[in-house]
Parts: C-alpha cells; structure tokens; sequence
C-alpha cells in the first residue's frame, strides 16, 4: 500500500495538479484501502487548522496586502532609494531591500517577485543595467523575506513543529539580516565590475529628511507586526489585528490611496492566498497521519543514523535534499512534507527545531530562485522577458553567495541563535 501512496503522489504531481489536492487525494485513497476506520480523514483535517497560531495568517496577508495596495509600501521604498540609491550598485541595492520587505509582509516570494520585478527591472534598465542581472537580482532576492519577521512561512512551521512562533522570529532576524547583508554586498562588489554607477551625487538630509516624514506612517505597520510581539504587547495574530486595522486607517485617510472598491478587491484576493495555505495544512495533517501510521519517520532516524550520528553531516544532507525540493516546489509545500519527516530526526540527534526550522526555510529560499523551476526565477523571467537560462546564469554568483552562507549557518549556529542561547 505505502509504494501505492507515493506512486500516486508522484504521479499526480507529475501531471501537475495542485499541491495540496495532490497530498489529500493520495492520502484518501491509501485511508479508504487501508484498514484504518474513514472517521480518521475528518479527525486529521480538523485538526490540521484548528491551531490557534494559524488565525495569524490571514491577517498577516491581508495586512501585507494592504500596505501594498494603500501606498505604504512604496513610500517605505523611496526611503530605501533616498538611502543608498545613488550609490554605486545603488538601484540593486534598492531592489534586494524591497524584496525582503514585500515578502516579509506579503508571505508570498511570488507575489514579491512579480511586483518588485514590474516596478525595479525597468528601472535598473533604465539606468544602464543589464536586463539578466536586474532580473536576477529580484529573483534572488524575492524568496528571502519570507525568513524576516513577521512571516506567514515561520507561523506554518511553528504550527507544524510546535516550535514558538516568538523564537521563530528572534532566530529569523539575524538569518535574514546576514542574507540580506551577504546580497547587499554581492550586489555591490559585482556593479563595481560591472560599472553600474549611482547619481554619484552626494547624500543630503534634506531630500532624507523628506523622504523619513513621508514614510514614517508606512513604517509604523511593521513597527507593530514586530515590535508588538517582541514587547509581550501583542500575539502574533493580535499583531496582525491591529496592523489590518492601522494599515486600513493610513490607506484610505492618510495617503488616500485605498478606495473601498480597492479595499473589497484587497480582502477578496487575501481570502483565497488564505484558503489556499489552509486547505494544504488541512491535508499535510492527513498525509503526516499516512506517514506516521506507516512508521516512515521513524525509518528516516534509523536510516540517517546508520548514515551518520553527526548532526553537521546530517544536516548537510537534508540541506542538499531541500535544496532540490526548492527548484521544484513552492516553500510551504516543502515544509508540510518535510517537517514530519525530517522532525524525528532531528529530535533523535537533539537539534535544537527553531535553529532547523530556520534552515529548512532558507535552504527552500535558496531553491526558489534555481533552475528548472524555482519559482521566483519563473516569474522574472516571464515580466522581465529574458530568457531564464540567461538569469539562472547571472544569478550564479548571487546563489553561490547564499549557499557559502547557509554552510556557515550550518557550521556556526550561533550565527543565528545568538539572541535565544545569550
């Protein structure tokens, strides 16, 4: 029965059907043909979104979107571009910092991918950069704000490992701080190669002064997503309340860039991303429940450990794993597979699961932007109109950038775990 599982979940896959129809599909059949009593499909989809951590997540969407759609978002922008903008490399630069803002209020790499590739590609190009290398910049950088609290993807795997969503996002900043760093400085050594120059005009307060004024209502959301749950003011999903209500506010009164036909656009389209994660949760539960009754995780420690007792190695080889997961699949879809699997070995060699949790995000990071189908580097390619082989190319230096820095993770955990172990 269980070769019979996988077959169809790979068969299904194969033929491109959704995700999470996929994992639930495959999983109903094995349950009905199984000798396990049918009550158990309705036991585990309930139970796969009936966690109070989840209500987060639509609030964090809709929060996400609403500054996108409000205007926040690109005033917080503007900031960023009055920065270092006129620096060498500076519009890159620019694009690496919107990136992990978009996606770390959006959840959504793709999402962030198609709004920063639409708004910062032409007008890299204008400014006498190589299309490829714009396009590559967005598609490296996009998938990287989902590490950056607050993160729909950290709220998932907290669900999924029991892991606070609190340390989660401790742990996730300096991760996504050291990765944002590790771009930055790609990015500029490579414009200097490449002579992609700034304004050269220098920095004035003036213009930053301006710049900070209108923007400083934008910055308040973020401010609240995670100063809120930090201070021990907020929970997550009060955070979220409160930013949907602040965002709306600063929408529509302030900037005056939210209408209410915008408005019931912005809560329709946030319903469906939200049904879309939920739905794949509800059936991950029924897909770990097949696992489980299989003994699967428990085979995987065995395995693993007659591999190897060291956690360095072990997690060397489920990086590589993950990171070939991540050219075929979309960030969640890993981790509601992975996370099952992969927990009890992790828990046999007494790795810490935050310090896992943001590893297995990264390395699914990293495997968005690659060939032959990370997603991020799709939808570049499709806005930017060049060829993706041609960006997978100039993307290169950037992937290999990341991946030295995962390894250092990997090799130094304190790297990003210095906040919880202090």
């Amino acid at each position: 029965m269980i070769l019979l599982f996988f077959g169809l979940t790979i068969f299904l896959f194969l033929l491109g059907v959704p995700f999470g129809i996929t994992i639930g599909l495959s999983s109903i059949i094995y349950i009905l043909f199984a000798d396990v009593n049918p009550v158990i499909l309705i036991q585990q989809l309930f139970t796969g979104i009936n966690n109070s951590s989840l209500l987060a997540i639509p609030f964090f969407i809709l929060a996400g979107n609403l500054m996108l759609t409000g205007g926040l978002a690109q005033r917080i922008i503007n900031l960023a571009n009055n920065i270092i903008g006129k620096r060498t490399g500076g519009l890159a630069m620019v694009a690496i910092l919107g990136c992990v803002f978009f996606a770390a209020i959006s959840g959504s790499s793709i999402a962030t991918a198609a709004a920063l590739a639409t708004l910062m590609i032409p007008a890299m190009v204008e400014k006498g950069y190589d299309r490829d290398f714009a396009a590559s910049v967005v598609s490296t950088a996009s998938p990287l704000g989902v590490i950056i609290p607050p993160s729909v993807t950290l709220i998932v795997y907290g669900s999924l490992s029991g892991s606070s969503i609190s340390d989660l996002y401790t742990a996730g900043i300096p991760a996504g701080i050291i990765i944002a760093g590790v771009l930055l400085m790609s990015v500029y050594f490579i414009s200097r190669k490449k002579d992609y120059k700034g304004s050269d005009q220098p920095f004035q307060f003036k213009e930053f002064g301006n710049a900070l004024i209108k923007s400083l209502w934008a910055l308040g959301t973020p401010i609240i997503l995670i100063g809120g749950v930090f201070s021990g003011i907020f929970t997550p999903t009060e955070s979220g309340v409160v930013a949907v209500v602040y965002a709306v506010i600063i929408g529509m009164f302030i900037y005056r860039e939210l209408t209410l036909r915008q408005l019931s656009k912005v809560f329709y389209d946030s319903a469906k991303t939200t049904a879309t994660i939920m739905f794949i949760i509800a059936n991950a539960y029924l897909f770990a429940y097949v696992l489980a009754y299989e003994n699967i995780p428990s085979t995987l420690v065995s395995g693993f450990l007659t591999i190897s007792e060291s956690p360095f190695i072990i997690l060397l080889i489920i990086s590589l794993i993950l990171l070939i997961f991540g050219m075929f699949m979309d960030t969640i879809a890993i981790l509601v597979i992975v996370v099952p699997m992969f927990l009890p070995v992790i828990s046999a060699l007494e790795i810490d699961p935050v310090y896992f949790g943001i590893l297995v995000i990264v390395n699914t990071a990293i495997g968005m932007c690659t060939p032959p189908f990370g997603g991020t580097l799709l939808i570049t390619s499709d806005i930017a109109k060049a060829p993706m082989l041609s960006i997978a190319y100039r993307s290169l230096p950037l992937i290999i950038a990341l991946v030295i820095t995962l390894l250092l993770m990997i090799i130094f955990p304190y790297l990003v775990m210095f906040p919880l172990w202090l």
